[in-house]
């Protein structure tokens, strides 16, 4: 019995120990002394190490120190996006589309003076994958 209890004192007190060794955060407001403190408040919650404790989006973008940056006519809609619009990712494709497809892309991003590779639509890759290396 007295080895259970010396046990969780042992375990007990290694909590302690790292309870102290944790150090706590240096707010930024000390590192960066000359900062504008809007943005070194917004920065600490899109830099918080706990994901729930991170600013979603829409918090980030009304946070006050993007005030005056809002404009409604260049910002896209807050309305849900239709499941039409994704249609295009059900309908079977052959090879011959998948091939077309990926020749427009390309051709677009040539025309704007594109060089790197990428996709408009990233799940072109890997249909262009699956049909390339997988269907032959």
């Amino acid at each position: 019995m007295d080895s259970d209890s010396n046990s969780d004192t042992d375990t007990d007190s290694e909590k302690d120990d790292e309870n102290e060794r944790k150090k706590q955060p240096v707010p930024f407001s000390h590192k960066f002394s000359k900062a504008d403190p809007l943005a070194l408040r917004l920065l600490e919650r899109l830099l918080a190490f706990d994901p729930r404790d991170r600013a979603s989006t829409k918090d980030e973008l009304s946070d006050p120190y993007f005030s005056g940056l809002s404009n409604s006519e260049r910002e896209p809609s807050t309305q849900p996006i239709s499941k039409l619009e994704f249609d295009f990712e059900r309908k079977k494709l052959t090879n011959d589309d998948v091939r077309e497809l990926i020749y427009r892309e390309r051709l677009e991003e040539y025309k704007h003076g594109g060089d790197q590779l990428s996709f408009m639509y990233p799940r072109l890759a890997s249909i262009f994958i699956e049909h390339i290396l997988f269907k032959q």
